[in-house]
């Protein structure tokens, strides 16, 4: 016989760090790497049973049989746990492919679960103690790093692990204050995060369309094309619609995306530049998450 279940109830949003372009430094803060991942609530009843939960606490378990059949084996009681899924390449955590492998089933032996925050262990609910505290229990709780979970370090000088982040080309750190309870969603001051950008001038060479009015700029890199960019004002629009009308072009590109294959686009005979910054570029070449900045070819 088994005794009760334990309840543990979970968040109705995981705690999320705050983008700030600057690093806040003194006793009370503690930074941990920006994994570049899926962000995963696990709840394991001690049992065997085990529930993978997205940031918008949707389920998971059939998107990482991997990572669930893993949990079911470990001896660690009731718990649940705050992470990201991550496909770890050997060099740094990739976003894209870890996506491409959840769609197509490749890479799978490289996907790993990064622990960073513990909620509840067995009946008692962890949320509203601090930080520190959470860390220690979740540390003792999975001590071993293996090739499936790990529990993210804790470092103490901000900048200097910014610094190796920057030169190694990984995402970013998450500033915690070392006093904070676990506060659903951004209400709160304690969790800050900083990420690496890259910026570039690109040529604007075509115009999207979503229901014949402007939506987005096409955008081409050293020849090829990296997306496209929104962010546009409704004056931008209004100029944006004369031009395509006063410069109607053909399509630059030998090939196109899908996705692009099906959108409405105003082709320009002329282009004209931009600049732009994104997280990076994708393994297809594409930038992730591109924000204009402005046009023309002042400086960033």
């Amino acid at each position: 016989m088994t005794g009760p279940a334990v309840r543990m109830p979970l968040p109705s949003v995981p705690m999320s760090p705050i983008l700030a372009p600057d690093i806040p430094e003194g006793p009370e803060w503690c930074y941990q790497i920006k994994w570049d991942g899926v962000r995963t609530i696990v709840r394991l009843d001690g049992l065997g049973g085990v529930e993978l939960f997205s940031k918008k606490m949707e389920r998971r378990n059939k998107t990482f049989p991997e990572i669930v059949d893993y949990l079911k084996t470990l001896k660690v009681g009731p718990c649940v746990a705050d992470g990201e899924i991550v496909y770890f390449d050997g060099v740094r955590p990739n976003f894209q492919r870890g996506r491409l492998g959840i769609r197509n089933g490749n890479g799978r032996d490289e996907l790993l679960l990064v622990l960073f925050d513990l909620l509840h262990d067995g009946d008692e609910d962890l949320r509203p103690l601090q930080m520190r505290e959470r860390f220690e229990r979740l540390a003792s709780k999975f001590p071993e790093k293996t090739p499936r979970l790990m529990v993210s370090d804790l470092f103490y000088d901000g900048q200097a692990l910014w610094e190796w982040l920057y030169e190694r080309g990984w995402e970013g750190l998450v500033s915690k204050r070392l006093d904070s309870p676990y506060t659903e969603g951004k209400h709160h001051q304690s969790w800050y995060k900083k990420r690496k950008e890259l910026y570039l001038k690109a040529e604007v060479v075509g115009i999207k369309l979503r229901e014949g009015q402007v939506s987005s700029l096409v955008l081409r890199y050293e020849d090829q094309y990296v997306g496209h960019v929104s962010g546009l004002n409704y004056a931008s629009k209004r100029v944006l619609e004369q031009f395509m009308r006063d410069y109607p072009g053909e399509c630059p590109f030998k090939e196109l995306t899908p996705g692009m294959k099906k959108s409405e686009v105003a082709w320009l005979s002329v282009p004209f530049p931009c600049r732009v910054s994104a997280l990076e570029f994708t393994d297809s070449g594409l930038l992730r998450q591109p924000r204009l900045i402005g046009f023309g070819e002042g400086e960033f």
